[in-house]
Parts: structure tokens; C-alpha cells; sequence
């Protein structure tokens, strides 16, 4: 894994555990899903940029339809050159007292002096020499970009939004995003494309690399398109009839996701992390090489990316509160079960044995169901733990039981952040009895030992629903 040494003019890379991976893609959750309100107040992005990748900049103009508020974020190196608010120019001053964005922590912000504004255009530009989050940069070999960079005004709050995307990059470029492409057409030596939005979500992905090569195919009614660089083509093409499989297997158990009959896998040609934008998988492929020189290569590698792939639809919880287990936490679940019965014995044996050692690992006393994003223990508690707790809850309770109060946590939950464990508690009550309620609660709310060694954390204050 990599992370970032943050120096101007260059990218440093150091290195980083998986952990940090984990706890990043907590934004994953937030970002994926399709919105209801977005086409109703017309929240919309037109966007048009022009990257030039050896010099790390890129020029944009941008029309915000129905901007959500009067200031915006954008990455510190990029300059504001000019606002017209409905139509004409307007004033605008930096805002250094604005907190930061917790998910674009290098993003400045920049306060529009006109109220009530129902078009915003902004043209700006500059130059992003720095990897952002260990995984954005602007490259001569790698172009991503994320609202990690805030390369684009993001606004304070997570909001739900449209867009339209035009990237200009030099010939050679490959590019995709999260969107639907609509054009593309070279140009003056350079290599243009066009996309819009499936439907209403978070972000806006940029990916590009004169390195990339796609790779296409129809299967069991999905379109599964791969990005990659390094990888044999023939796993590859074993990994799609997996994904597709999976796809399936998912509608089936718990309805269509949001965005239906496309998946889209970019192994981007980097160290670091991954994460989803439906219907966008977008995952290390320097990690995934190293994962299936392994054992059990081919069955970590399809467990990392169902984890993705599952966040289409547990996308149901806020990830900057300790209800991000339902999300993570039945992501994993669902990665393991995919993996299971494309793997069997061999991978599940190990794989279990990995949840268990992880799990003994704790350095505090925080339950599950208490787990704050910044804890030490959150990877543990959120997808080692879960999962075996779900596991368990399919042996005790039976698999039918268990498939069926998720169904409806994903039909009532699906893009709105907004599950919670009483919630969560309330459906399993309701559907699975008394029993497996007390069962998940007694788990959920569990305070393990304080490990030899620790150190007792502050007291918390309990989560824990009335009884």
C-alpha cells in the first residue's frame, strides 16, 4: 500500500499498511448512491477540462446548476480565475476560517459574494504536483481524479448531484469515468470524451493513463468492462464471468442495484487503495499483482474487488458515525460469501482463520456497534468482527432468515446514509424474532478485554438502544 509524502513539485510515495485503505474507503459508502433529490432541485455539474498530465495542471470551467451553498472547495493549487453568478461576474475572497473538508483535507475554500445563485459558472486552473489521499494526482502516467482532490468546487456536505463531463487529454490517453460516454473524437493531437452521469450520486471519477488497455464482455445481462495495464488478460477474462456471477447472485438475493447492467473495474497503475462509484470499481493494480503472486491469489484478488462491488448496495449507513458497520461490515460479509462459492473450502478456511486472527488483535475496548471512525480498532470491529458476527447469524438463524432482513434493510436504506444499529436491531426484531435480536445486540454491543499491554481509552458515551 502507499501513502503520501506531500513535497512541492514532486510525488513521494512512503508506505502504508491495508489498514488505511480500509479506512478511507469509509467515503466509499457516502458516495456511491443514486439520490431522490438531486433531479428534483436540479443540482447538475457541466464541466469541461483540459488536463496536461507532464506538467501536473489542468484548466476547467464549470456550471453549477443549483449550487447548494455560497462556499465551495477546491484543491490549494488551483486558482480561481473568474465567477458569474445567473449571468454575470461576480465578487469572491478565500475563506481560511472554513474548516476543512474531512474526505479533501487539502482543498481551500473559496466564499461566492451573491445569494441565492441558480447558475454558478468558475474558471479556474492550476497545478496538483501531490498525491492526494495516496491514490489522486495529476501524472505523466496517471491521471485520477476524485472529490479527494476536490478538482472540481465540492460543497460542504455531501449532496447529491448530475453531471456532465468533457476531458480533454493527450492523444494516447485512455479515460474513463463513472459515467455514461457519450462522444469521442480527436482533436489538435489531443483526445476528447465526453460523459454524462448514470443518475444523481457524490462524485465525479476521472481516470486516465496512456497505459490503459479495456478489455469488454457481455455476461448473465451485465456489461463488465476492465481497465487495466499489467495483468494477464486471461485472469482477467476468469474474473469477469466471476463479477458478472456475482452481479447476479446479488440482484436475486437483494434487488437491482441502482445503476443496472454495467460494472466497471479499473485497476489503475498504482500503489494505494480502492473504492466504488456506482457503477465504478476503481482498485490498485500494483496491490492486486502482489495479491495473486499468493496464495489464494486469484480468491483474494475476486474477495477484494466483491467488496467494491457489494458497496452497490450497502451503501446504507453515514460513514462518519459508528453505524458504518451495517455498511462495511455486510460488504465484507457479502465479499465472503461470493468468494465462498467460487472458491470453496480452501479459500473460506483460510480467509476465516485470517477474521479470527484479526479479530484478537483489538488495542481498545470499543464494541462494534461503538466504533468510532478514527478508532484504532475500526477495520477490526467493522469487517473482521461483523462478518464473523454474521457468519455465526447464518449458522444459527439459517441463510433464508438472515437474506431476507437484508433485503429490506437494502430496499428501505439504499443511498441514504441513513440505517442505524437501532434500526438495524428494530428489522431483525420484526423478521427474525426475539432470539436473533437479543443474539445481534449481545454481539453488536460487546466489549472485548483491553489487550496486555493497552492503554484504557476515554470513557465513551453508549450507543446502545433501550432494552
Amino acid at each position: 500500500m502507499a501513502c503520501l509524502t506531500l513535497r512541492k513539485g514532486q510525488v513521494v510515495m512512503m508506505r502504508l499498511s491495508l489498514k488505511l485503505h480500509i479506512t478511507l474507503v469509509l467515503v466509499t459508502v457516502c458516495l456511491l448512491g443514486c439520490a431522490k433529490g438531486a433531479e428534483k432541485d436540479g443540482f447538475h455539474y457541466r464541466l469541461q477540462v483540459r488536463l496536461e498530465p507532464a506538467l501536473h495542471r489542468l484548466e476547467a470551467e464549470v456550471w453549477v446548476q443549483h449550487p447548494p451553498g455560497s462556499r465551495f472547495y477546491l484543491y490549494k493549487g488551483l486558482s480561481v480565475r473568474e465567477v458569474i453568478a445567473d449571468g454575470k461576474p461576480v465578487p469572491f475572497h478565500s475563506d481560511s476560517s472554513a474548516a476543512p473538508l474531512p474526505y479533501s483535507p487539502m482543498a481551500a475554500a473559496v466564499i461566492v459574494d451573491e445569494k441565492d445563485v441558480q447558475q454558478l459558472q468558475v474558471k479556474y486552473g492550476g497545478e496538483i504536483s501531490e498525491v492526494v489521499m495516496a491514490i489522486n494526482m495529476i501524472t505523466p502516467d496517471l491521471v485520477e481524479l476524485a472529490s479527494y482532490t476536490a478538482w472540481f468546487p465540492v460543497y460542504e456536505r455531501f449532496q447529491q448531484y448530475t453531471f456532465d463531463l468533457q476531458a480533454n487529454l493527450p492523444q494516447g490517453f485512455v479515460a474513463t469515468t463513472n459515467g455514461l460516454e457519450k462522444s469521442q473524437r480527436s482533436e489538435e493531437g489531443r483526445s476528447i470524451t465526453v460523459w454524462t452521469s448514470y443518475g444523481p450520486g457524490m462524485d465525479m471519477v476521472l481516470l486516465a493513463s496512456p497505459h490503459l488497455k479495456r478489455l469488454v464482455r457481455e455476461k448473465q445481462g451485465t456489461d463488465v468492462e476492465i481497465y487495466y495495464y499489467r495483468l494477464p488478460q486471461q485472469v482477467l477474462k476468469h474474473k469477469i464471468d466471476g463479477l458478472a456471477a456475482g452481479m447476479r447472485r446479488l440482484t436475486n438475493l437483494f434487488g437491482p442495484p441502482q445503476v443496472k447492467g454495467i460494472l466497471r473495474l479499473a485497476y489503475s497503475p498504482r500503489d494505494g487503495w480502492g473504492y466504488s462509484r456506482i457503477p465504478m470499481i476503481v482498485v490498485s493494480e500494483e496491490r492486486a499483482r502482489g495479491v495473486l503472486s499468493e496464495a489464494n491469489g486469484e480468491a483474494n484478488d475476486f474477495r477484494d474487488n466483491s467488496h467494491e462491488m457489494a458497496h452497490f448496495w450497502w451503501a446504507v449507513a453515514d460513514p462518519a458515525t459508528p453505524n458504518d458497520w451495517i455498511s462495511e461490515g455486510l460488504a465484507e460479509f457479502t465479499a465472503f460469501r461470493l468468494t465462498e462459492e467460487r472458491f470453496r473450502k480452501t479459500f473460506a478456511d483460510a480467509r476465516l482463520a485470517a477474521y479470527h486472527q484479526n479479530a484478537s488483535q483489538n488495542k481498545t475496548t470499543s464494541a462494534i456497534a461503538e466504533t468510532t471512525g478514527d478508532s484504532p480498532d475500526r477495520e477490526i470491529n467493522r469487517y473482521d468482527k461483523a462478518t464473523l458476527m454474521f457468519l455465526e447469524a447464518r449458522r444459527r438463524f439459517g441463510e433464508a432468515a438472515l437474506d431476507k432482513v437484508l433485503k429490506t434493510i437494502y430496499a428501505r436504506f439504499a443511498g441514504t446514509g441513513q440505517a442505524t444499529t437501532t434500526l438495524f436491531l428494530e428489522e431483525v426484531d420484526k423478521q427474525m424474532g426475539k432470539e436473533a435480536a437479543a443474539f445481534f445486540r449481545e454481539e453488536l454491543y460487546r466489549r472485548p478485554p483491553l489487550p496486555v499491554g493497552g492503554h484504557k481509552p476515554a470513557a465513551v458515551k453508549s450507543c446502545e438502544p433501550s432494552r
